[in-house]
């Protein structure tokens, strides 16, 4: 095996010898005996019958594909990633359904990562993780293919790199080995349903404001940086048809800059870390119905995340909070096996309501990032657990600091809050992992804050996903480059297709 800077792909065997075109020997002179002639037309006929027969297999061949892509066209069929497939449910089973699952590949980040992971117990670890080291070292060594893992939650698609909540950051999603895909869902105008991580983020995440027309409709039109302001505007779903979103404005990079005094300025280059090569070509953003439809096609699981309306929005809009739920999981009245469908949401209200009164209840994610909690004695997290149990709700989402924290040798482990959570009976999963740029510059984000003492490099991202899977006993975890957890997945063969 090669180095894990450049793993060597599985070689091509080579041809062999009397598999080579070579000229043919001449014929012998043939005997012009009658027994020869008399085999020499039975040769003929063979031949003229199996011309025949092979023209008729043809034609019935390419009969059979001219109809399979007039029902592509018609709809029962997609073509997606240039391959027919179907776009119905799959068999009643939890783990995908719906169309095949894609050629998983993780790409060089993990082995890139696996390479600059220090010694476990060297002087200069960051911390300890006895033999994590040489087993994933071992897994590079030794795994050739990959499969999808419900471990894996491709958070809003592949959004380090891919412009979120798009066909193709979902599908860049499903290659990497995300078994389940998240989906934020948000309201429009006319009552439609967008994919959208904030109700009102549609000036950092498309080109709204680049369209005078659309630009004007916003909530708050862009206002240049002054001498003592920052430049900000504020374009909301809300504001606009979902044709509109979908079919006038281009999906991007998120990103701004506030000390933007042009609408030119402030619709940036995205971050140093990201890259817009995946949305030069104006991506469409996704209706929620759009996400189901290629996720389904993917063979994925679907993570749909409730936004958090006021009453006020939703009055305006003519619905309830209950109405607005049940408009998110007709869209999966095609899904035949519920389990496939994993909602989520920081009104934990909602998730009482599935697990009472819809077919979707049995796996639902109860949101949570209140750090607060992290400070609560274990009595304390166990009444602050007991609705989600006595409702019915099978998992808590936390952030990943509220699981984990540092302890007094310089080790990350789990946080009293992770392990109520256990002792409670709850499932865990985590986000969000690769949100930010590299680890040696981004040590005290949000996301790392509390274990930045510990972290150095972005190679310490596997050493967390390892504390989080072994000591904290998360069943799945959000990353936003799937890839990474994906290969960590494969290695320890956890929630494999």
């Amino acid at each position: 095996m090669g180095s894990l800077d450049n793993p060597s792909p599985a070689s091509y065997q080579s041809i062999p010898d009397a598999a080579k075109t070579s000229k043919p020997p001449p014929e012998r002179p043939s005997a012009k005996s009658d027994r020869g002639r008399r085999r020499r037309s039975v040769a003929r006929r063979s031949f003229a019958w199996g011309a025949l027969l092979g023209a008729g297999i043809g034609w019935l061949a390419s009969t059979i594909d001219v109809r399979r892509i007039a029902t592509a066209r018609r709809g029962r069929l997609r073509p997606v990633g240039g391959v027919l497939r179907g776009g119905g449910a799959g068999p009643r089973h939890s783990g995908g359904g719906g169309g095949r699952a894609a050629t998983v590949s993780v790409g060089p980040r993990p082995y890139f990562l696996i390479n600059e992971l220090d010694d476990d117990d060297g002087p200069n670890a960051t911390f300890r993780r006895p033999g994590l080291k040489a087993t994933l070292r071992r897994c590079a060594e030794t795994l050739t293919t990959f499969r999808p893992s419900d471990f894996v939650l491709g958070h809003r698609g592949a959004a380090l790199q891919f412009p979120e909540h798009t066909d193709r950051g979902h599908d860049a999603a499903s290659r990497m080995g995300a078994g389940a895909a998240e989906c934020d869902v948000d309201l429009t105008k006319d009552q439609k349903l967008a994919s959208r991580h904030e109700r009102c983020d549609l000036h950092e995440t498309t080109d709204v404001l680049a369209r005078p027309r659309l630009a004007a409709k916003c909530s708050r039109p862009f206002r240049p940086a002054g001498p003592t302001r920052r430049a900000s505007a504020k374009c909301c779903t809300t504001d606009f048809a979902l044709r509109e979103i979908q079919d006038e404005m281009c999906g991007r990079m998120s990103s701004r800059n506030g000390r933007a005094k042009t609408v030119d300025e402030y619709l940036s280059r995205p971050p140093e870390f990201q890259t817009g090569l995946y949305s030069h070509d104006c991506p469409r953003v996704q209706s929620h119905a759009d996400f189901v439809r290629v996720v389904d096609a993917n063979g994925g699981n679907f993570v749909p995340e409730f936004k958090e309306l006021d009453g006020t929005e939703l009055s305006k809009l003519g619905l309830t909070r209950e109405e607005f739920v049940q408009m998110v999981l007709d869209d999966y009245e095609n899904i035949t096996d519920a389990e496939r469908v994993r909602p989520q949401s920081f009104a934990w209200e909602d998730l009482y309501y599935l697990t009472n009164r819809t077919r979707f209840g049995k796996h639902t994610y109860a949101l949570d990032k209140n750090l607060f909690a992290t400070t609560y004695s274990r009595r304390q997290l166990r009444k602050y657990f007991a609705p989600l149990i006595d409702g019915g709700v099978s998992a808590i989402a936390p952030a990943i600091p509220m699981l984990l924290e540092l302890d007094e040798r310089g080790d990350v482990v789990p946080t009293g809050y992770a392990r109520a959570a256990r002792e409670a009976g709850l499932g865990i999963v985590a986000w969000t992992l690769e949100r930010s740029r590299a680890m040696s510059e981004s040590r005290s984000s949000w996301y790392y804050s509390r274990l930045a003492g510990a972290l150095r490099t972005d190679a310490d991202l596997l050493k967390v996903t390892d504390v989080l899977y072994e000591d904290v006993g998360v069943e799945a975890i959000f990353t936003d480059w799937p890839s990474v957890v994906s290969f960590y997945a494969n290695c320890k063969g956890i929630r494999l297709r």
